[in-house]
């Protein structure tokens, strides 16, 4: 009888996961947009349906999951957030959101947005950061190949297509909030779209509409200095980026026909060049590796490794002074060259900026392009 007793107040002490709650019940947010409209802001918020993503992934059912998107609109981020409640029907959570896109406007307001955001602990710092000129809804409905799962998007698994072609380094939320701050840095924000242009689906009732990365926005001091296109970020690539796995870079032989390298590891070293004028002169010193992707062969083709090495060191010098000359006309220091003469030349910076804009001051000296490759991806029968 006792024995009875002692379990029935037990079972009573035991409280179970009262509060536990399914999955289906929750508004779970994988990707968080800001706009900023006149005096104040949009937030859009994309909600993944979980259950659907362990459905594709246990059983390969390719039934397309459905999108949603909600908006609310206020005088602040969280205001706007707030009013996206109103209407939300279930508990909102924000724990798993994998990635943040800013419209050009709302690229203006990062110190602002960053206070609101920052104060929730829901938040993750981990969270891929994006620019953006097209409208967010256009971004957060965009499709996947073979109905995937909503998760595997460009803007959430950035990583997986840089390893592939490593034209724009993503950007995680930790490293641009650090940069705002900062007196003299520059951060390179992807700017994200959608085409509808490279991919067709036997779905003849809709044509897909994917993601991809066009340019960036060059954020300085927390305000945004302009776009940039992939296409013109060549040189700033090879300087820019810390990690570069693969790159193609094609050269045009006077014959006719192209040959392509793949670009790879670039180490880069920057120097003073003192002297007395007013300007500040930088020497840059560029290697990088290379593999043979492409080579054409045949009569009057079939260009030595050596020759293909000198004309993509040709056409790289060339790129570093034309981008770094036109960006630094537009105000836009694309190169990162003033945060590189606060980290070394502290006080010739401080000295510089004292008399007005720093970036107006640098000229680019002299560039020497040393272009490796180390192996022609071929077999050869000796």
């Amino acid at each position: 009888m006792k024995a009875i007793i002692v379990v029935l107040v037990c079972s009573l002490l035991l409280t179970g996961c009262w509060d536990l709650k399914a999955v289906q019940d929750m508004n779970i947010v994988t990707a968080l947009g800001i706009d900023y409209e006149k005096d104040h802001y949009v937030v859009y918020v994309k909600l993944t349906d979980f259950s659907a993503v362990g459905t594709k992934e246990g059983s390969g059912e390719s039934k397309p999951a459905s999108t949603w998107v909600g908006i609310g609109e206020g005088p602040t981020v969280l205001l706007a957030i707030n009013d996206l409640y109103r209407t939300a029907q279930h508990h909102t959570l924000w724990t798993h959101v994998k990635a943040i896109v800013l419209t050009k406007s709302a690229v203006g307001k990062l110190e602002e947005i960053f206070d609101s955001l920052l104060r929730s602990r829901e938040l993750r710092y981990t969270s891929w950061v994006y620019g953006t000129e097209k409208p967010i809804t256009s971004i957060f409905t965009a499709d996947t190949t073979l109905n995937q799962s909503p998760l595997m998007l460009e803007m959430f698994e950035p990583k997986e297509t840089y390893k592939q072609r490593s034209g724009i380094m993503p950007i995680q939320l930790q490293k641009l909030v650090s940069s705002v701050r900062e007196p003299a840095t520059s951060v390179l924000l992807p700017v994200l779209s959608v085409t509808e242009r490279k991919w067709v689906a036997n779905q003849k009732d809709k044509t897909p509409s994917m993601m991809e990365l066009t340019g960036v926005f060059v954020i300085n001091k927390g305000a945004n200095e302009g776009w940039v296109g992939e296409e013109d970020m060549m040189g700033a690539r090879l300087i820019r980026y810390s990690h570069m796995p693969r790159y193609p870079l094609n050269i045009t032989e006077k014959a006719g026909g192209n040959n392509t390298l793949n670009l790879t590891t670039p180490n880069t070293k920057i120097s003073l060049n003192r002297d007395t004028s007013d300007s500040i002169n930088l020497n840059i010193n560029l290697t990088v590796n290379a593999t043979v992707l492409e080579k054409r062969t045949g009569t009057g083709f079939g260009a030595t490794d050596h020759a293909m090495e000198q004309k993509a060191q040709s056409i790289l010098k060339e790129d570093i002074l034309k981008e770094f000359n036109d960006a630094k006309s537009k105000h836009i220091d694309l190169f990162g060259f003033e945060e590189w003469l606060y980290r070394h030349h502290y006080d010739l910076w401080k000295q510089t900026l004292s008399r007005g804009p720093v970036l107006s001051k640098i000229n680019v000296d002299d560039v020497k392009v040393k272009v490796l490759i180390k192996h022609a991806n071929t077999y050869t029968i000796e």
